[in-house]
């Protein structure tokens, strides 16, 4: 298992507080790993922003496909759990997440702290809150806002590319 699924393992154990019969949203995961990415903790995943039903409304959310990639592993090989619930009245499914196997964790501590500190407080676990605009973990002193929904302007250059062969002549 690579660090980085360790990590969204231990991720999932502290908001499951390690019981098996409790359950973390997507949405919180989702903007958990985007904002550990921002803060260099999963320092091989990218994201993008890709559509995605928020709070009842579809929107752009920045996901990492390397971190839905390493989190479906982590379902095929029994160390998570998945559940999907549809909600009368809603159009939507909440689709949750719970530890399957324990693992022991061994990635930097660094990641670890960093992880901690954003989730924990004195030990225990903080209030997490879905709003319209993301996740808010609120503690005694702050508040800290995580926007999944805001996408970044990401600047790049191009320049085009002729290509020396037609394909009309090609016999294609």
């Amino acid at each position: 298992m690579n660090k980085n699924q360790q990590k969204i393992h231990y991720i999932i154990n502290l908001l499951t507080e390690g019981d098996r019969k409790k359950w973390v949203k997507q949405q919180v995961l989702f903007a958990l790993i985007y904002y550990f990415i921002k803060l260099n903790v999963f320092r091989e995943y990218d994201y993008a922003p890709t559509p995605f039903v928020w709070e009842d409304e579809i929107k752009f959310i920045n996901i990492s496909y390397e971190a839905v990639n390493d989190l479906n592993e982590l379902l095929d090989n029994n160390y998570l759990h998945e559940i999907l619930l549809s909600v009368r009245g809603l159009n939507d499914f909440i689709v949750g997440y719970s530890i399957g196997k324990s693992i022991p964790y061994n990635f930097d501590e660094e990641d670890k702290l960093i992880i901690d500190k954003t989730l924990l407080e004195d030990g225990k676990l903080k209030e997490i809150e879905i709003v319209k605009d993301g996740i808010v973990i609120k503690s005694r002193d702050e508040e800290l806002k995580i926007e999944i929904t805001k996408i970044d302007k990401i600047p790049y250059k191009s320049k085009s590319y002729i290509m020396k062969v037609s394909l009309w002549d090609s016999n294609i």
